[in-house]
């Protein structure tokens, strides 16, 4: 595949070519990984990796969470209809 690559180089309609280079150089892009955490993002992490390998903080199931953001939006949605029902 390399050789008939190397061969259209060669030959092939520059357009196409600029194409190919493009969709190459953002896969390229798109796949290196140059970030880091700053000092205190790590910090952070460290003190939730500790608390929670100590057993202090809570974790919540997906489940969990869509059942807490219903409920809260189910209460606010009934509290906005009751004060437009009072006016």
């Amino acid at each position: 595949m390399k050789k008939k690559i190397q061969a259209y180089l060669e030959v092939g309609d520059e357009n196409i070519i600029k194409a190919v280079y493009t969709l190459l150089d953002a896969q390229v892009k798109a796949t290196e990984t140059n970030f880091e955490f700053t000092k205190k993002q790590k910090g952070e992490l460290n003190s939730r990796w500790k608390s929670d390998l100590a057993g202090n903080s809570k974790i919540y199931t997906f489940s969990e969470i869509k059942q807490k953001f219903w409920t809260k939006k189910g209460n606010e949605l009934r509290h906005y209809l009751s004060a437009k029902s009072i006016g």
